[in-house]
């Protein structure tokens, strides 16, 4: 099973690091831009450099990959006492997607249906 899954996996890791690495390049590029332009409003340089997203956003971030990989785990453990024949079934897959499901319901639930309704008792 692991050698159907190496070619998809070394495909997606190959293109994430060609993404970050053109996501890096034009950042230094506009950075460059700024410095060789004589750019002078803060506000403005701000805008253009500072990421959006507050600290609340960093920590759910983190949270929902901390369920997601901690339930992704759990459904490789359970997928492992399963029996099913490796050549034919697709129900390793079935597992995994049910237990990541169950993750992000699980973070969902907790970063932003509980504190709405801490609010309202």
């Amino acid at each position: 099973m692991l050698v159907k899954i190496a070619p998809f996996v070394m495909i997606i890791a190959t293109t994430w690091l060609i993404v970050s690495v053109i996501i890096n390049l034009m950042k230094y590029r506009l950075k460059r831009r700024m410095v060789e332009t004589n750019l002078n409003d803060q506000k403005l340089i701000n805008a253009i450099l500072e990421s959006n997203t507050d600290p609340d956003d960093k920590k759910r971030n983190v949270l929902k990959w901390i369920f997601l990989g901690l339930f992704g785990g759990f459904g490789l453990i359970v997928q492992e006492f399963l029996p099913y024949s490796m050549d034919e079934s697709i129900l390793p897959y079935g597992v995994l997607c049910i237990f990541l499901s169950t993750g992000l319901l699980a973070y969902y639930l907790i970063a932003y249906y509980f504190p709405k309704n801490q609010g309202k008792n």
